[in-house]
């Protein structure tokens, strides 16, 4: 019988698309080895459910609420009981279709604790959870945090079960495929800019996209070639493709499947924190960083101590102005983007993301725990 496996998280405009993307790469790392794999998420504004099923993935929408509010506005907080309850017998309800246990459920989710992980033990095998945020209890069986930390051994102690398997650190990267594929022809920096990257997320909810090119474009003129990516439900990416055609120099690109492309092309990259970090790190990409969201201030700032990236800081502190004085800087000093470029290729190692080649192996043949 198929390993059946669920995963539990959700996208939308305020949340951003960050957990589905990494849980589609889990995803399709755990269907080849001849798992079942199916989604279940809140049907918010945004979501990124459409996408999923052109995958291949089942997706089981729950339905939008008035007590859904929380998550559309605070959406790095933890779920009250009563809502932790009240989602977790929805999620019970998709679990109850399949008649048979679930073998794994995998939870990426910041508004969801032991509550409600306690809530679905009975009806799973076992319980995964990606978290990068150290701020809330677990009842599971596995944990993994792909990030960088200065106390990463001990972030989690005292937050999940005694015998919890962590699975810690870059080496854990959930990468795509299509980044392996890069990385086999990584382009080697010489700290010199003829193409710049601009990607912030897939949601940008804070519109940087927007502000970087007025940057870019102010001090740059057409010199340099720039390739901007939005996601779909990037509220602004109709006004940001208008301003892409109308300079040359531009290049527009919505929802796109090759990042890995386009960053390996790239010889500077101007983006937000969060998961893509790692992914620009991993194809040796010198960036310059934008905290956009509370749960990205500890690593950023961790990776820029390093070297590795930029750090521009929060994102209402950042203004047009300290965008092009980065530029400026980088543009003037190329053996700065040439060191940066080492500084990050060092942090994920010749190793890359092989670990978690492992932890998918385990799940594969129920050896965790």
């Amino acid at each position: 019988m198929k390993l059946l496996i669920l995963i539990r998280a959700d996208a939308s405009q305020s949340i951003g698309s960050g957990h589905i993307m990494r849980c589609l790469t889990f995803a399709e790392r755990l269907l080849v080895r001849g798992g079942e794999v199916v989604f279940v998420c809140r049907d918010l504004p945004g979501n990124l459910s459409e996408y999923i099923r052109s995958q291949g993935f089942e997706v089981h929408l729950l339905p939008l609420d008035e007590a859904c509010d929380l998550a559309l506005r605070r959406p790095e907080q933890v779920w009250s009981k009563t809502r932790s309850e009240a989602d977790a017998e929805q999620t019970m309800g998709v679990l109850k279709k399949y008649g048979r246990r679930i073998d794994w459920l995998i939870v990426d989710h910041y508004g969801i604790d032991h509550h409600w992980q306690s809530l679905l033990r009975g009806g799973v095998g076992h319980t995964l959870v990606i978290d990068d945020l150290a701020n809330r209890r677990h009842d599971c069986d596995v944990l993994l945090d792909q990030n960088y930390y200065h106390n990463a051994a001990d972030r989690y102690h005292g937050l999940v079960p005694k015998d919890c398997s962590l699975f810690l650190g870059p080496q854990y990267l959930l990468l795509r495929n299509e980044f392996y594929k890069a990385r086999e022809d990584m382009k080697i920096r010489t700290g010199e800019v003829y193409n710049i990257l601009v990607f912030y997320g897939g949601a940008d909810a804070t519109n940087e996209t927007e502000k970087c090119l007025t940057g870019l474009m102010d001090y740059l003129g057409s010199t340099i070639e720039i390739h901007v990516v939005t996601g779909q439900s990037n509220p602004n990416k109709d006004r940001i493709k208008d301003i892409c055609t109308s300079r040359r120099n531009l290049s527009y690109h919505c929802q796109v499947s090759n990042i890995a492309e386009l960053m390996n092309k790239a010889d500077l990259a101007f983006g937000a924190g969060g998961a893509t970090t790692w992914e620009r790190c991993f194809l040796g990409l010198p960036s310059v960083v934008t905290v956009t969201a509370e749960n990205q201030m500890e690593t950023t700032q961790a990776v820029s101590e390093l070297g590795a990236i930029w750090n521009l800081g929060w994102y209402e502190k950042v203004n047009v102005n300290a965008l092009v004085k980065v530029a400026e800087r980088f543009l003037m000093e190329p053996n700065k983007l040439e060191g940066m470029q080492k500084k990050a290729l060092d942090l994920v190692g010749v190793r890359g993301s092989s670990g978690i080649e492992q932890l998918v192996e385990a799940i594969s043949q129920r050896r965790v725990n």
